[in-house]
């Protein structure tokens, strides 16, 4: 590929992906608004504990095959092996369906499990209908991989939009009717337009067609090839790790934060209320600048992937200067906004001021918070996922450590996250860069 028709065809991702992300946040923000009227910090704790054990099982689904897929398509797009692209498809596909089949039996028999270190048992009933939205997220994962992998970014772009919309429309509209039986029964509600969302999604993802294939496609072996599934593997399986490491951390935050929260002194409520401003209104505001981060990281993966394979060296070098220069500015805007802002702007979004204190806590991370998305997202497309799970792995290790001793006492109490978090950002993003600088100099 030219160096003129790579920049245009990331520029035109990114542009897409943007736009499109900047109204998903949009429809993300307001449903925060909304929720956090509707059901209060006490509700958005319930929601934020369930998230994180979904988004687990969705990972556990998609088998990390997602990463691996825009890499694989993205190399063959390069040399022109549409057969090659294709059979990566079709083999992704029936993988994250048996996967899903499986998580959804192991979900089901270990509910007990489930049951005994939940801090809140109201949660367990949505935990229940969590398959009827795993599979759909992990088939729509692959679909969207193999655009991405071929450069075309408008059907993530419309899939995400479509998601979104009848994911917040539905579920606000439920956790409404519902919220009188109480808490719970919201919760289910909100769920269910989760479940909806991604039906939507995937269905888009299927009947969008790309402009190039209007000619019938090649025929495909009728079985699967060893050395695409090594090569899907291989590649996947630290992508799996990193997504795990992220899931199982956010997952074990919401089991232990307010836990270690209730040892530090406080009554369970209040705990999770805790728990909700943190999770539920603080971070969100954090990582609320992503919508410009994330896009450009989507795009940067086959961009970078395709440099690399054609040993476009200058090409390569541009590429990850203009991001990490891109993501520190934007990191810096962001916590110098964050930070006089906070009381504004918690008292604005969700009508009242209780979490400005923790955003102004968490706002001189956002530098090294969106940083290490992108030199992830760097050693991604440079083939060497790997390395982004190592450090990841070290900052994940280091932050639970601090959150677990410092959160249960009482004068640091909800503070002893924040200097976690701080530990973790700083430590990914600096090791990621220091192998992207060790396997640039190899290209």
């Amino acid at each position: 590929m030219k160096p003129c028709r790579l920049r245009s065809t990331l520029i035109r991702g990114t542009v897409q992906l943007t736009a499109a992300s900047i109204l998903t946040r949009i429809i993300g923000l307001a449903n925060r608004m909304i929720l956090s009227r509707l059901i209060g910090a006490e509700g958005l704790g319930l929601y934020q504990m369930i998230l994180p054990l979904y988004a687990l099982l969705a990972v556990c689904s998609g088998l990390g095959l997602s990463g691996a897929v825009t890499k694989m398509v993205a190399d063959r797009s390069a040399t022109g092996d549409r057969t090659g692209r294709l059979q990566v498809r079709r083999i992704a596909i029936y993988l994250v369906f048996t996967a899903a089949a499986v998580v959804t039996v192991l979900l089901w028999a270990f509910l007990p499990f489930w049951e005994r270190f939940s801090p809140d048992p109201r949660i367990l009933s949505t935990l229940r209908l969590t398959p009827a939205a795993f599979l759909f997220a992990a088939l729509s994962s692959i679909l969207r991989s193999y655009s991405q992998g071929r450069g075309w970014m408008l059907p993530t772009a419309l899939s995400g939009i479509a998601e979104q919309i009848v994911r917040v429309g539905m579920g606000l509209a439920a956790a409404y009717l519902l919220y009188p039986r109480g808490l719970e029964s919201a919760l289910l509600g909100l769920f269910g337009g989760i479940i909806a969302g991604e039906i939507a999604c995937l269905g888009l993802l299927a009947v969008i067609k790309h402009p190039g294939d209007r000619s019938a496609p090649p025929r495909l072996p009728k079985t699967l090839s060893p050395r695409l599934l090594k090569e899907l593997f291989s590649l996947a399986l630290p992508i799996l790790l990193i997504r795990l490491s992220t899931t199982i951390t956010q997952t074990v935050e919401s089991l232990m934060i307010p836990g270690r929260l209730q040892a530090a002194g406080f009554g369970a409520p209040e705990a999770t209320a805790l728990f909700g401003q943190l999770a539920g209104m603080a971070a969100p505001l954090l990582f609320l600048p992503t919508v410009l981060i994330i896009p450009l990281n989507t795009t940067l993966v086959p961009a970078v992937a395709t440099a690399a394979t054609l040993r476009l060296r200058g090409r390569l070098e541009t590429l990850i200067n203009l991001s990490l220069w891109g993501t520190l500015g934007l990191g810096a805007l962001s916590a110098a906004l964050l930070y006089t802002s906070a009381p504004f702007l918690t008292e604005a979004l969700y009508g009242s001021s209780a979490a400005a204190g923790l955003v102004q806590k968490l706002a001189p991370l956002a530098p090294f918070a969106y940083l290490q998305f992108t030199t992830a997202a760097v050693l991604h497309g440079m083939g060497r996922p790997g390395c982004a799970v190592a450090s990841d792995l070290c900052g994940t290790a280091v932050s639970l450590v601090l959150i677990y001793h410092l959160t249960a006492l009482p004068h640091w109490g909800i503070n002893g996250v924040a200097c976690g978090y701080t530990a973790a950002f700083i430590l990914i993003a600096l090791l990621d860069y220091i192998m992207i600088q060790y396997f640039l100099k190899r290209v």
